[in-house]
């Protein structure tokens, strides 16, 4: 509420005094006052907030910083904004108005970039664009069924599921409990809970089971709301923690046995499970007869 109120209520506000140019509307805007107090007070309690919440740590630190200074100088601007609303600096008013809500912008794409990662307006863009903003396409599961004995386990299989459900908040800019899953060696290395997988031990690791907890249980990953791991993505990181979780090696290399294999071509053909988060039942029934127990 402290983050968006001061938004909602500077762009409204500024949707005012556009109308109120027109003499029709010209007393649009004749509360602006009463709307400034409101997101002063707001984005005050925004930065302090703000700035408690960053000492959590696991932000990027310079994402961190252009956010946290450009939230204050938001802040501050919105009490010039406030000052100048008086009879007599209208022109300077709106144009101090104007610089406010680009500092908003900005503000506001620093905060997005900390919470869902830098790439987060091209994530989904077509190649083309993404190439055009100088930005690699994302790493993909196979998409050819038939050659996916070939693809490798790793980078191919398990990295794409980690960055389709974890690294949102466990990445390079956003780094929750000190963990990152961006790459296997800083997933080796942990968080402030300890190791996030046990090689070779699937059943003690913690990230299998955050994921088999309930989905209104506090500790489960990814939260609620977030999108969850499937049926067969859990098997499948099951498999791939009990082989010792390899960087190295093709699918193919690791001798998958069938139920893993259905769940690879599933996921290949995109015919697997539709992304929504199975229940644990079903969860722990596919890892276990995919032979990974």
């Amino acid at each position: 509420m402290l983050v968006h109120l001061p938004i909602g209520g500077l762009i409204l506000l500024a949707v005012m005094e556009l109308l109120a140019l027109f003499p029709r509307f010209k007393d649009a805007a004749q509360n602006r006052r009463v709307i400034l107090a409101v997101v002063l007070a707001g984005s005050a309690g925004s930065v302090a907030c703000g700035w408690l919440l960053a000492q959590s740590g696991g932000y990027e630190a310079q994402l961190l910083f252009w956010h946290r200074w450009t939230g204050i100088a938001f802040a501050a601007a919105c009490v010039l904004v406030l000052w100048l609303a008086r009879p007599g600096r209208l022109a300077a008013y709106r144009i101090a108005l104007l610089m406010t809500l680009i500092l908003l912008v900005v503000a506001g794409h620093f905060g997005s970039e900390i919470t869902h990662g830098r790439d987060f307006l091209s994530r989904h863009a077509p190649a083309s664009l993404r190439a055009l903003l100088g930005q690699s396409a994302p790493p993909k599961a196979a998409a050819v069924p038939a050659d996916f004995r070939k693809r490798q386990l790793y980078a191919e299989v398990i990295r794409p599921i980690l960055q389709d459900r974890c690294t949102a908040c466990h990445g390079p800019e956003k780094r929750k409990g000190d963990l990152n899953l961006d790459s296997l060696a800083n997933a080796k290395k942990g968080g402030e809970n300890g190791p996030s997988f046990v090689a070779g031990e699937a059943d003690e690791s913690q990230i299998i089971e955050r994921i088999l907890l309930p989905l209104d249980d506090d500790q489960h990953m990814p939260p609620d709301g977030k999108p969850q791991a499937t049926a067969a993505e859990t098997g499948l990181l099951r498999w791939w923690i009990n082989l010792g979780a390899p960087e190295k090696g093709t699918v193919g290399d690791f001798k998958p046995d069938a139920d893993v294999l259905r769940m690879l071509e599933g996921m290949s053909s995109g015919k697997g499970p539709d992304g929504q988060r199975s229940k644990k039942s079903k969860c722990v029934s596919v890892a276990n007869r995919s032979g990974v127990r």
